[in-house]
């Protein structure tokens, strides 16, 4: 490569003038006196050329070619890459000229090419500039070359950087030396591991080395990149298991830092300190164990200078190491364990929050680590750390309190639960007595249930839990002390951590077991001469919610037992005229059964205890009425999660024969109250055991179901209860039965018992979507059959029969192989027709049927842009009839639109949006409704490119509807106008309308434009309020811990979460008796409690008003309002449009629920009047707090006597005169009459006031 030409070249570039300028004050000119380009393109403009194209397959490309970036570095991207930048300019400039000069030598542009010419550059070039270019470009071209060119060139490379880098090492440009010190860190980190042994290799890395404490924090950052680079991306440290434990430079860095801080220290101006110790944080894991040992020891040796910035810089450190998992060889055991018993020495104060969290999360990561490299040395150590963690509990700060209960949590889910295995046979095998780590930590942690720790019971029951979670399973006898304890604690009056106990022990009962958790707190409920308050029966609804996984057997041994004496104790009560002890005890036995879903679910025994309780669940669903919901919700259980296991599935269904004749007689018996809601789950029972059960068994029933069917004299009940079981036994039984049933339900389809009519279409439903094998070969030979009887049952079906009997077409058209164009014809009718039903179900599988045809149709044939123009026109036949049947097929219409729109051709949208266009001009309400809601739709499905040549037709028709149907749709037709604004902007749409529109377009754009304000605002805000947040739940980096804070006390800002003020979380009282309390004694926590006795909490939010009147005797009072009626709403006459815009929304993949549609609203376009219902209670009917006007504020008030007549003074409030406010608005031209009438009243009211003040003074 020639030198000189490439430094002719940088010459030429940095020279080269700036072209031809402006004249001074023409700059924003566009009418230039040239126009030789303008003249030439102004010809082609709106004409068709005549000549070829010079738009040819090679120009395409060529210019294909010219678009991909061969460089691709992230480098060069928008974001990183400045145009106007002068460096980027010359970084572009050098680049251009190493081009051209390997262009003009003939190279193929390599890396190889660049590189070399490159070096060559950097051999000629002096200015700073110009070397910052050419090393920026190096330091991108390193990466790709190959590396025997850079290990064969290594020294005169290396020697080359080097003598840039010590030339300007003084120098200004800092781009310049950040390129060089990377540029040597790519040299290095392919050389081998061999080539370190040199002292040249070596003299490199140190040169590297000595940046790392530059004064520039950008030079700085580069070098400790470079050598991060090194010593963990070196080629031979990636190499997988043939990699070494370390890097040969690890020690020579180590000495290095070594050497910087004790020649620095501490103390004073420790900058050179705290710059290593940042290094050190991302590069120790590299190290060897010696050197690992040696700089730590160094690091805790410049922690004693007691500087707070080294201290949190020594601190990162360490967190790096242990958080980065070194192998053994870097940090073993050992070393780990007694880096953390040092750091014991570097305890900071429970109340200095970030130094102290940030040593916990230190010691959270020191013990991780320490865990995973030798799990008993981590347990003894263990319970020191928690000692300490149990004290930052009692610290003044909430933050050190959090982080020490989050330290907890993590080192028994990081280093206990691993090692509970070993823990558990060693706690075993241990003699009473014993102090194992895990009985010191417990005992560590029972301490925190003292009234010391009041303040922090919420976080200690927080850690409880996790540790019930963890060791639970595996020592539960060891926990009956603590969980004693806390169940204690929640007698203590107004407990204010309630929902904490409960979780901690429903923690204990899903993993010690119900058995010892009642064990260590007896429920205390026996029958007899029990406390009528029951205490404890708090436990059982703890237990139902979190049992699971246990022993059934104890169930049936402990709480059936309980249940039956309690259930005999409340009917004696009643016997005897008590109806309190009847009522308490009838609650506490049925809250006893409601247990069992819970036991039942995977329970450990099943096998061995299922035979010993089915008798009585038995027994239960067919005589206790007020127990057979939960009783078969257990039993639902216990099949569904007896599927996963073989036995524990026969063993259940083997007495499937006792459980089925009793559900069957109990879905079959008339309920005495209509409304009976248990009948759902004895049929969701029968399903379930059904499904488990014996073929044989199921064909058995099937038969009588269908014997009882035909028997004299059954009731129309009898009749449907059989055919929902003949509906889920239908999966179920054998193909010849499932004939038998299709010609049982094929008898009532044209029944007058809508009822039983609605559930043999139900019938129909599930076979011909059912995936057994039996209905499936049913369906293949008699498919036509089935056609034929719902085309012949379409005039006798009933409304309620609409939605099961589409979705039966829905299944046949999923099974139809070949065209069937009669059947089409037939359906499409009943299915347009079916979108203005009244049921909500039947409109959606309307529409899921309009779409099932369409695609049927796409099957059919071939073409897919045929079919649907054909079945399109089948559908638009409809746009002929009456108002009613335009409107469905608009419906229909849209729905096929959006379904199929990306299949549409141009010529078939045309001929709809003409159609579309000729019924917005309708004069029928229902029709111009149903085409706005088409509108709106397409504009939604389309892009604007499609739809721009139809934008004129459109607007035409929008504007030219008749004015009833444009006054009743305003809003609608608003709605579309906003629409076309945002698709095609407003000075479009605002040109194609007419004058009597401009002022709605207007508002439109104006609405719009607020929204969008708003929006923006919003979001500023929310980054904002994102900004002013203070801690993070996870810090994700010791940077978070440590970060310094300006002020912890005024730094906050206004409107900031502040945290709770701890001093206030402390306060507590004793509540003392006659004899001396004993403070050592554990039930002394009883008596302290979180509010002042004798005075009532304020409350925080005002009680809600009584919405009823009572009277003396308790009822309700209950009048209607005739005064207090809301203001007239819009009826509800969108609800087709919703329903089709909700099954739109299905189709796409979203559901969206929709409100239930009511019989009063339908057909009505009018207002109706709103109900008379007054919002009172909670939930969705609370009260929703609406702003109102308050009352003019009366400033004399105040001063007025409450015994005397006229004004008093008040200390520390201004006089009693009356205080006029300034306001701008006094200055008004057309309110100076108002204005002045207001002070002639004030002025005539002090006169008349003087007097009466003067006569009395007189008297």
């Amino acid at each position: 490569m020639g030198s000189r030409k490439i430094q002719q070249k940088l010459v030429s570039k940095q020279k080269k003038g700036k072209g031809k300028r402006w004249k001074k004050g023409q700059s924003s000119s566009s009418n230039p006196d040239i126009k030789t380009y303008r003249e030439a393109a102004k010809n082609r403009f709106f004409q068709t050329s005549k000549g070829e194209s010079s738009l040819t397959i090679d120009a395409l490309a060529k210019h294909d070619e010219q678009q991909i970036d061969k460089d691709g570095d992230v480098s060069f991207k928008a974001e990183y890459w400045a145009s106007n930048s002068a460096f980027h300019k010359e970084v572009l400039a050098v680049l251009a000229a190493v081009t051209e000069v390997i262009k003009t030598q003939g190279g193929s542009e390599s890396e190889t090419e660049y590189f070399a010419a490159l070096m060559t550059a950097l051999e000629t070039t002096d200015s700073e500039e110009s070397l910052a270019a050419v090393t920026y470009l190096l330091s991108l071209v390193l990466k790709r070359v190959p590396a025997p060119v850079l290990k064969s060139r290594f020294s005169e490379i290396a020697k080359q950087f080097l003598d840039v880098l010590v030339k300007h090492s003084e120098g200004q440009s800092t781009a310049l030396l950040k390129s060089l010190l990377l540029c040597l860190a790519l040299l290095l980190r392919v050389q081998e591991q061999a080539t370190w042994s040199n002292s040249s290799t070596q003299r490199v890395y140190q040169g590297l080395l000595a940046f790392t404490v530059h004064k520039k924090p950008k030079v700085r950052k580069a070098a400790h990149q470079g050598v991060n680079i090194i010593l963990r991306g070196s080629s031979f440290m990636t190499q997988g298991e043939t990699a070494p434990p370390y890097h040969p430079a690890g020690s020579m860095t180590a000495k290095f830092c070594i050497q910087v801080i004790e020649q620095c220290g501490g103390s004073g101006e420790s900058s050179d300190t705290l710059h290593i110790l940042t290094l050190l944080k991302d590069i120790m894991g590299t190290f060897s164990l010696n050197s690992v040992k040696a700089v730590c020891e160094t690091i805790l040796r410049v922690m004693t200078l007691s500087n707070v910035m080294v201290t949190s810089c020594g601190m990162k450190a360490l967190f790096g190491l242990f958080s980065g998992t070194p192998k053994p060889t870097t940090l073993n055991a050992e070393l780990n364990a007694q880096i953390i018993t040092a750091l014991y020495d570097y305890q900071p104060s429970d109340n200095d929050v970030q130094p102290m969290k940030a040593w916990l999360a230190v010691m959270e990561a020191a013990h991780k680590n320490l865990a995973r490299l030798d799990e008993k040395l981590c347990l003894s150590h263990l319970p020191r750390v928690f000692s300490i963690c149990m004290t930052c509990l009692l610290s003044e700060r909430m933050e050190v309190a959090c982080s020490a209960t989050k330290t907890m949590k993590e080192l028994l889910k990081a280093c206990l639960a691993p090692a509970m295995d070993g823990i558990s046979v060693l706690v075993t095998s241990a003699p009473s007595g014993a102090n194992t780590p895990l009985h010191k930590i417990i005992k560590a942690l029972d301490t925190g249930l003292g009234y010391q720790f009041h303040a922090a019971w919420g976080l200690v029951l927080q850690v409880f839990a996790v540790l019930f979670e963890v060791a639970g399973k595996e020592c539960p006898l060891l926990f009956k002390k603590s969980v004693l304890s806390i169940a204690n604690l929640r007698d203590s009056p107004r407990f204010p951590y309630k929902a904490e106990l409960d979780h901690a022990i429903g923690a204990a009962v899903k993993y010690l077991g119900p058995q010892h958790v009642l064990e260590a707190v007896p429920l205390n409920i026996t029958g007899d001469d029990d406390d009528y308050t029951f205490p404890r029966s708090w436990l059982i609804p703890v237990i139902r919610d979190n049992v699971g996984n246990t022993e059934l057997g104890f169930f049936t041994t402990y709480f059936l037992p309980l249940a039956a004496k309690l259930k005999k104790r409340s009917l004696e009560a009643e016997s005897t005229g008590n109806q309190v002890v009847c009522k308490s005890y009838d609650a506490l036995q049925r809250q006893i059964w409601s247990l069992l879903p819970g036991f039942c679910n995977q329970p450990t025994d099943l096998t061995q205890s299922f035979k010993g309780i089915c008798k009585i669940l038995g027994s239960a669903i067919s005589e206790r009425e007020d127990l057979m919901v939960e009783v078969m919700s257990g039993l639902r259980k216990l099949i569904n999660k007896s599927k996963e296991d073989e036995e524990c599935k026969k063993e259940v269904a083997r007495f499937a024969k006792n459980f089925l004749p009793i559900l069957f007689n109990l879905f079959t018996t008339e309920p005495e109250n209509t409304k009976d809601t248990t009948r759902l789950a004895v049929l969701e029972t029968t399903k379930c055991y059904l499904n488990i059960a014996d073929t044989a068994l199921v064909n058995t029933y099937c038969d009588k179901c269908k014997e009882k069917f035909h028997e004299e004299g059954i009731s129309s009940f009898k009749r449907q209860a059989l055919l929902d079981l003949l509906l889920v036994m239908l999966p179920l039984v054998e193909e010849m039965r499932v004939k038998e049933i299709f010609q049982l339900v094929t008898q009532f389809l044209s029944d007058t018992d809508k009822t039983l009519q609605k559930k043999c279409y139900r019938v129909l439903e599930d076979l011909c979507g059912s995936p057994s094998p039996a209905c499936q070969g049913f369906l293949t030979q008699n498919l036509p059959g089935i056609q034929g009887v719902l085309l012949n049952s379409l005039s006798s079906s009933s409304p309620s029969s609409k939605a099961p009997r589409l979705r039966c077409l829905i299944n046949i058209f999923k099974l139809l192989p070949e065209e069937q164009k009669d059947f089409l014809l037939a359906v499409v009718p009943e299915a347009i027709l079916c979108t203005k039903e009244i049921g909500e179900k039947a409109r959606s599988a309307s529409y899921l049927l309009l779409v099932e045809m369409g695609r049927a149709k796409i099957r059919w044939n071939k073409d897919e842009n045929g079919a649907l123009e054909d079945y399109f026109q089948m559908v638009m036949a409809g746009l002929g009839g009456s108002p009613q049947m335009v409107s469905s097929t608009l419906l229909a219409l849209t729905r096929i639109l959006y379904e199929f729109k990306a299949s549409i051709s141009s010529s078939l949208l045309e001929t709809i949006v003409e159609n579309l266009c000729i019924l917005l001009t309708s004069k029928t309400r229902e029709v111009v409704k149903a085409a706005l809601g088409f509108m709106k739709v397409l504009l939604s499905a389309y892009p604007d490119t499609v739809l721009a040549p139809h934008l004129k037709q459109i607007m035409s028709s929008l504007v030219s509807q008749k004015e009833d149907c444009k006054h009743h749709f305003r809003f609608k037709a608003k709605e579309i106008y906003a629409k076309l604004i945002k698709k095609f902007g407003y000075e479009t749409i605002f040109g194609l309308s007419p004058p009597s529109i401009h002022k709605v377009l207007v508002n439109i754009k104006k609405t719009q434009e607020r929204a969008k304000k708003k929006k923006k605002e919003k979001e500023e805000e929310s980054e904002e309020e994102s900004d002013q947040e203070h801690f993070k739940s996870q810090p994700e980096s010791m940077d978070d811990l440590l970060r310094d804070t300006d002020s912890e006390e005024e730094g906050e800002t206004k409107g900031a979460h502040k945290p709770r003020d701890r001093t206030q979380a402390k306060l507590a009282w004793l509540q003392e008796g006659g004899d001396i309390m004993d403070f050592l004694d554990p039930s002394a926590s009883k008596k302290v409690v979180a509010t002042k006795p004798g005075e009532k909490r304020e409350q925080k939010t005002k009680k809600k008003e009584a919405e009823f009147k009572t009277a003396p005797d308790g009822r309700l009072i209950i009048t209607e309002s005739s005064d207090e009626e809301e203001p007239e709403k819009m009826a509800g006459d969108d609800e087709e449009l919703d329903d089709l815009l909700n099954a739109i929304e299905q189709g796409a993949g979203n559901v969206k629920k929709t409100k239930k549609r009511k019989v009063e609203d339908l057909g009505s376009d009018e207002e109706g009047p709103a109900p008379k219902y007054k919002a009172g209670g909670g939930g969705i009917h609370r009260q929703i707090v609406k702003a109102k006007r308050s009352a003019p504020h009366d400033p004399a008030s105040e001063y007025r006597a409450k015994k005397a007549g006229g004004d008093i003074k008040k200390t520390g409030k201004p006089d009693p005169y009356v205080y006029l406010p300034l306001n701008f608005q006094a200055l008004n031209k057309r309110k100076k009459a108002k204005m002045t009438g207001r002070f002639t009243n004030l002025v005539k009211g002090a006169k008349k006031g003087a007097k009466k003040g003067a006569k009395k003074k007189k008297m």
